[in-house]
């Protein structure tokens, strides 16, 4: 196409979105969500939840920036590393860029909505995606869903105006969104693969698809893509690997239970009144009159579903793994129900992410003293309490014994004393697993004869003995027991180690 048709083009575009932007739906849409935004970051200040393991991990990820890392891509750890330059190495800090993102991608949410749709449909779109159960819970913490979705939706709004016409701004939009979409999360390829899909049912995609400025988009994404693809290449592709085996699991095993606890969780994860209104669309699917931009949505938000759905049966498969067809399912659900006069149905959906929003707030506060009578596990949080508690301890422990570094035998504990141990100076070493490498730390830090000594190595088992095989002297500590809750302990054993004599291999299982 000719530069100057481009540029008429562009004028043409620049004037609908100043318009869009404009608004009084739009500037009442990013005033909620920028107070929704605040109201969730002021949250992460008053929160006493401490890192989950993996959040620690990504946090370790972004001492040391690079193209990889051995689960994931490395966008996360970027944003980790840029939001501690703004506002330090606090757990608020960590997850600080979390509601920020959200609110971005609300807003990019509300113009897919207006460019499909109209700015009504945009207005409660972006406002249901704010309120998704699902986002209210991932805004506390941070994880590569994150900055997926708001490349999902960058992606997919630029691929919605590209279907409008030709403009190279939006064309490299989409590359952008590609490109740094597979550096948080290879999921990200779902979205080519709908792309794809989209070409047989519409002539605008297939047009797209014969035009410069698509071809544009992918090489950008791939150029983008390029370096993690060169770390990978360079690392025995120990992400590529890493994510196989998720997918793969423990093997094929089919189970119902499986593929309906998944259902499920997306229940909760959407909310269960949009996504009960989308599987009754679905039932109706032949029967309902489906439009040319109904039609589009469901094929960003189906091949997700059915592969995700489909590898839950077959393997299993986590809530989170289906979230970029989060986005397409509540704009399509959301234009569906404002069509049939069903707006107090979205306002009911949004109302209920408010209630789970003001819940969390109010129980992560005080996640110490949260115990619900009558669950299996009534102390909710302890999964992600006691791990500071324990580095007090062992820093306490290792001055006593003039111990000049800590060793952990489980990842989850690495991570997580790497993080709350980050001011004592003490470097946190891995205990291999296994004779290669399985997770980041026994890559970057693992236990050799060559580390420092004395050591003191904690575990939740009490045999000492294990160690016996690489350490000449092996001293019990004894119990170091931390509170995971208003009722619930979890007890370590501490070891000090010196004089080591052999290989460091494998620990016995305790």
């Amino acid at each position: 196409m000719p530069a100057a048709a481009y540029m008429s083009d562009a004028r043409v575009t620049q004037r609908a979105v100043s318009a869009s932007c404009a608004s009084p739906a739009f500037l009442t849409c990013a005033l909620i969500l920028l107070a929704l935004t605040l109201i969730r970051l002021a949250g992460l200040h008053l929160s006493a939840v401490e890192l989950h393991f993996d959040e620690a991990q990504y946090w370790a990820w972004s001492r040391e920036l690079g193209f990889g890392y051995f689960s994931k891509p490395p966008l996360l750890a970027w944003i980790i590393a840029a939001s501690e330059a703004v506002c330090g190495s606090g757990e608020a800090c960590v997850r600080a860029s979390s509601p920020v993102i959200y609110f971005g991608t609300s807003l990019l949410v509300y113009g897919i909505a207006a460019e499909l749709y109209d700015r009504r449909t945009a207005f409660w779109c972006a406002l249901a995606i704010g309120f998704a159960p699902g986002m209210v819970f991932s805004a506390r913490i941070v994880s590569t869903d994150v900055p997926l979705l708001f490349c999902w939706a960058l992606a997919l709004l630029a691929y919605v105006k590209l279907l409008r016409g030709p403009d190279l701004r939006w064309a490299l939009a989409l590359g952008v969104g590609l490109g740094f979409g597979l550096l948080a999360k290879y999921a990200m390829i779902y979205f080519v693969l709908s792309v794809g899909l989209a070409a047989l049912i519409d002539e605008r995609a297939r047009q797209l698809r014969r035009r410069r400025d698509f071809w544009i988009a992918l090489a950008l994404g791939a150029l983008i893509l390029a370096p993690n693809v060169a770390w990978n290449f360079s690392n025995g592709f120990a992400t590529f690997r890493h994510t196989a085996d998720n997918v793969q699991g423990s093997g094929a095993h089919f189970s119902v239970l499986k593929l309906l606890e998944f259902v499920a969780s997306q229940f909760a994860l959407v909310g269960p009144i949009l996504f009960g209104a989308f599987l009754i669309a679905l039932a109706r699917i032949g029967s309902f009159a489906f439009r040319r931009e109904d039609r589009l949505m469901l094929v960003f938000a189906l091949p997700v579903l059915a592969l995700v759905t489909a590898a839950s049966f077959v393997t299993g498969a986590h809530p989170n793994w289906a979230a970029p067809a989060l986005i397409a399912v509540i704009v399509l659900t959301v234009a569906l129900l404002l069509r049939q006069g069903g707006v107090a149905w979205v306002a009911a959906s949004i109302a209920l992410g408010a209630v789970v929003q003001v819940v969390l707030l109010a129980s992560d506060a005080m996640a110490e003293r949260v115990s619900v009578p009558g669950l299996a596990k009534p102390n909710v949080y302890e999964r992600v309490l006691g791990m500071r508690e324990l580095a007090d301890k062992l820093a306490r422990l290792a001055q006593e014994q003039g111990a000049r570094a800590i060793v952990g035998d489980r990842r989850y504990d690495v991570a997580a004393l790497t993080y709350y141990l980050r001011a004592s100076g003490l470097p946190v070493l891995a205990w291999p697993s296994a004779p290669k490498a399985a997770n980041y730390f026994e890559m970057v830090a693992p236990l050799t004869r060559a580390s420092p000594l004395p050591a003191i190595v904690v575990s939740q088992c009490a045999k000492g003995g294990r160690y016996g095989q690489v350490f000449e002297k092996v001293t019990p500590l004894g119990a170091v027991t931390v509170r995971t809750g208003p009722t619930a302990t979890m007890p370590f054993y501490a070891f000090r180690l010196d004089g080591a004599h052999a290989a460091i291999a494998p620990l016995p299982a305790c």
